[in-house]
């Protein structure tokens, strides 16, 4: 059974606070009937022995307290969102409902408050259950910690720059995840072994649109070498297809049961997801450094935030010189699978292209950016270097059609490494030549 639909944020944010709030509340029944039926003599010098009123009185104030404590937090959780899709991005959305903080404590709240109820119903005149109030008690103190830190936690989650830190902290994990899942051998060899590939000359197409999310690698490449084939996935992960679009080639026929089982063990998702965490999270930080640019918020502090946070995690991942794609090969060392991939240089190209289109009039941002290109220059190889001396060049002439004064020119030019200087002297050279 497919259970991926559990990692859906909405889903999370129902099934684990129920799932701590039941088990709290199942601790209550254990405790009590535990109580009733095998005594607590032996603590009871230890136990604050309590008159049923009074009892009953402690549970209820916690139960009430706690489910008040539950309603502050849901409300909290909700202005975070407005706030979040109003001023930072909408997709950010994912990010807060995924919040393990926000899920834990509105499951201890909730259990807290299942704990009281349930232990009210041991209360009898002639018996009090003083270990399981002892249980309400702290788990009321640990309510109190838990707000504390959730307020703090909600405070840190509307603060864009350590949301910027977040997501850049994100990308960087899954850019090493992906370089780690590699041998160093299949690196060198990547281009070589995909060359020797026969053509493909079957296809098979995504059967329903949205975008290409998680694949079961593993089973797909067991499918390919059952049927003694090569797949290749045409499209990179995050990547929109329409149902009738070709998702995978093969290098010989297929028939319809295992094309079936093909299409099953590719997940297409209706909407974008972190399914796809790095092309997912450099969509999001160009999405927040966009709308800050935007007239309607004009704050280029964030854009240069989000700037900094692009390439200090794509100047520490390991550089591809171009677009490749992962090789799955079966016992014998054929080749069985290649998913491809985007390469530092794609993804400096799907960033900096926009960013560089919206800073046109904005020098401030055009000097980060420079300085982005200059951080990343001295990191990659050579030519992914290529790549950003001629983004360096369309930014001068992005801000040379601004109109802005040659001074500013200037001080952006400046900011770039001597190669990329020497080149944008040539291109006005070349340009007066003409």
């Amino acid at each position: 059974m497919n259970f991926r639909f559990l990692r859906h944020p909405f889903v999370m944010l129902q099934t684990v606070p129920a799932g701590i709030a039941l088990a709290i509340g199942a601790l209550s029944l254990i405790v009590a009937y535990g109580e009733t039926y095998f005594g607590t003599d032996s603590i009871d010098p230890f136990l604050q022995l309590l008159a049923p009123e009074t009892a009953r009185t402690i549970l209820s104030v916690i139960a009430g307290g706690a489910m008040s404590a539950l309603t502050l937090t849901y409300s909290i959780v909700l202005v975070v969102f407005a706030l979040a899709a109003g001023n930072l991005a909408p997709r950010m959305l994912k990010r807060f409902t995924s919040d393990i903080v926000n899920q834990v404590t509105a499951g201890i709240f909730g259990g807290t408050f299942l704990y009281a109820i349930l232990a009210i119903t041991f209360v009898e005149p002639d018996f009090v259950p003083n270990l399981t109030i002892l249980g309400a008690e702290v788990l009321a103190t640990l309510c109190v910690m838990q707000l504390i830190y959730f307020v703090r936690n909600v405070s840190e989650s509307v603060a864009i720059d350590d949301e910027i830190a977040g997501i850049t902290r994100n990308l960087k994990t899954a850019l090493d995840d992906r370089n780690k899942s590699r041998g160093k051998e299949e690196r060198k060899e990547r281009k070589k072994a995909v060359e020797k590939v026969d053509d493909f000359v079957f296809d098979i197409t995504a059967g329903k649109p949205g975008y290409l999310g998680t694949l079961n690698e593993d089973k797909l490449t067991e499918i390919a070498t059952k049927a003694e084939v090569t797949l290749e996935i045409q499209k990179p992960r995050g990547a929109y297809t329409l149902g009738e679009e070709v998702m995978v080639k093969a290098t010989k026929e297929l028939d319809e049961e295992t094309v079936d089982s093909i299409q099953k063990h590719i997940f297409i998702q209706p909407s974008r997801s972190e399914d796809s965490p790095i092309e997912f999270s450099v969509n999001l930080l160009l999405e927040i450094a966009l709308r800050a640019l935007s007239p309607g918020v004009n704050d280029t502090f964030t854009a240069i935030a989000t700037v900094d946070g692009i390439s200090d995690a794509l100047s520490q991942a390991e550089t591809q010189e171009a677009a490749t794609a992962s090789i799955h090969k079966d016992e014998e060392g054929h080749i069985r699978l290649m998913v491809p991939q985007l390469s530092i240089g794609n993804l400096i190209n799907q960033a900096f292209h926009p960013l560089r289109q919206a800073s046109g009039g904005n020098i401030l941002m055009a000097i980060c950016i420079a300085r982005a290109y200059a951080r990343l220059c001295a990191t990659c190889g050579k030519e992914v270097q290529d790549i950003l001396k001629d983004h360096a060049l369309l930014l001068i002439r992005e801000i040379e059609k601004g109109g802005h004064l040659p001074e500013d020119i200037v001080s952006v030019i400046d900011v770039l490494p001597p190669a990329f200087r020497k080149a944008n002297r040539e291109r006005r050279k070349d340009a007066k030549d003409e």
